[in-house]
């Protein structure tokens, strides 16, 4: 795949590149400003909302017109006509030291997110400083999958919904959980993948032949096949490359979003582009994320 940037966006760190067909929008988040983006491809346009919080993830609902962000405080409603955003649950009420990270939504309609500590990724930060994963279920009730974690990142379904995959990024793995679509995850989290050579993971999208994509902070797209085999390595034009995201009509548009974060002034000149949004044709179409209820 041959990567283009399409958005010259310039920001620390963008998160989570998710395609709403219905409205010909890619959703994407700015972690530090808290910003929401709506990008049309057909138009070139870039919509913005403003959080004012730290966020990790914006979920298009059943509603087009409302977006669920996972944001400082919880998970929040975000109406697209007014900005406004609605309380709907904490799993960290009363913790200021945390933020919500990856956020998805399964075929039921639950919610998994997890927390990683505000302090994660700058000097600061110390192993002991915990986050956890959550899942809240279709009648708002939080339960704890995994506590004392570090960082959990991208969250996704193979299509049968028998396996959720989870990378984690501190200790460079990928997570895999039997699911059963009416209970939610069945079995522990049993580590399937080690990212010895490919350096440290983040994002991962998932396409219709259940082959995954995990971006690396190391300018590397590594795809693994349903057994768990290295397919293939992609090389990429920058160095930190966060996430990415299967979008358009075909669901062949392969978007990635990257950080220009902890980059200095001449690791900046050879990452051009970084803090923005790639795009590439995939040969291979994605599958589409699923919507939140609302």
């Amino acid at each position: 795949m041959k990567f283009d940037l399409v958005i010259d966006a310039n920001l620390e760190l963008i998160e989570t590149p998710i395609w709403d067909k219905r409205v010909g929008r890619l959703y994407w988040t700015d972690l530090f400003s808290g910003d929401v983006h709506g990008y049309s491809p057909a138009s070139g346009e870039d919509q913005v909302w403003k959080t004012g919080r730290m966020i990790g993830s914006a979920i298009p609902c059943s509603d087009p017109g409302k977006l669920l962000c996972a944001i400082e405080g919880g998970l929040h409603l975000l109406d697209l006509e007014d900005g406004g955003l609605t309380f709907l649950v904490d799993p960290e009420q009363g913790n200021p030291d945390n933020r919500y990270n990856d956020t998805r939504v399964d075929a039921a309609g639950r919610v998994f997110m997890s927390s990683v500590s505000k302090l994660y990724g700058t000097g600061a930060y110390q192993p002991h400083m915990k986050g956890s994963f959550y899942m809240v279920d279709t009648d708002g009730s939080v339960k704890t999958i995994e506590a004392g974690i570090n960082q959990y990142n991208a969250i996704v379904w193979n299509r049968d919904n028998s396996k959720m995959f989870v990378v984690d990024t501190f200790n460079q793995t990928l997570v895999a959980y039997d699911y059963d679509l009416e209970k939610g995850p069945v079995s522990a989290g049993q580590v399937v993948i080690r990212f010895t050579d490919q350096g440290m993971p983040d994002g991962m999208s998932i396409d219709r032949h259940d082959n995954l994509y995990i971006c690396h902070w190391t300018g590397k797209i590594s795809v693994w096949s349903p057994e768990y085999k290295l397919i293939e390595t992609i090389g990429f034009p920058v160095e930190y490359v966060c996430c990415g995201g299967f979008a358009g009509e075909d669901m062949r548009d392969f978007y990635v979003a990257t950080s220009r974060f902890c980059y200095g002034p001449e690791e900046l000149n050879d990452n051009p582009g970084a803090g923005g949004m790639f795009r590439a044709r995939s040969p291979v179409a994605g599958m589409p994320d699923h919507f939140y209820p609302c």
